[in-house]
């Protein structure tokens, strides 16, 4: 009986070296290549996630300043030039507008609004009624008046994970 016992043990065969090491190196290659395209539709999100986010602040902050801008007078320099040299970064942009109430017989009042920039993140729109984040992922700001066209220039940056958006706007207050 030992004989057919130690016949049957010694017919059974396993996996022999090089076969272990041939499927550890296709397993691997296959995890690697798998690896990378989780790696690229990761990063390829972010990307767009960035994209929309920086585009959906900027078209926010251009859609309000732009009603702002246009019921108001030129705003003060407070120390910032009429030359791209001499822009503001820091310095807030205060507007006097005018709004007309929503009703039957409409009233105009005039409210100040003032766009400010904390230097790292946030712009905000301050108004007699409190205050509202424009921006929140703003990486650069800067304003000046352009004297030759009557214009105000403002420079936006929004940056989103790893996607930086900038635009230039050109806002031309209609009340004199």
């Amino acid at each position: 009986m030992k004989k057919g016992a130690a016949a049957k043990l010694g017919g059974q065969g396993g996996f022999t070296l090089i076969e272990l090491i041939i499927s550890l190196a296709i397993g691997l290659f296959v995890a690697t290549a798998l690896t990378s395209v989780v790696l690229t539709s990761v990063t390829a999100s972010n990307v767009a996630f960035g994209r929309i986010e920086a585009s959906g602040q900027i078209r926010a902050f251009e859609m309000r300043a732009y009603d702002d801008f246009a019921s108001s007078t030129l705003p003060a320099l407070n120390g910032c030039g009429d030359m791209p040299s001499d822009a503001c970064t820091t310095t807030p942009i205060v507007l006097n507008t005018q709004q007309a109430s929503n009703s039957a017989s409409p009233t105009i009042s005039l409210v100040q609004v003032t766009y400010v920039w904390d230097g790292s993140a946030f712009l905000d729109r301050q108004t007699g009624g409190g205050s509202a984040h424009m921006g929140t992922s703003v990486s650069a700001f800067s304003w000046y008046e352009d004297s030759n066209t009557n214009q105000v220039v403002v420079e936006m940056t929004v940056t989103v994970l790893s996607y930086s958006e900038s635009q230039t706007f050109r806002f031309y207050p209609r009340v004199s």
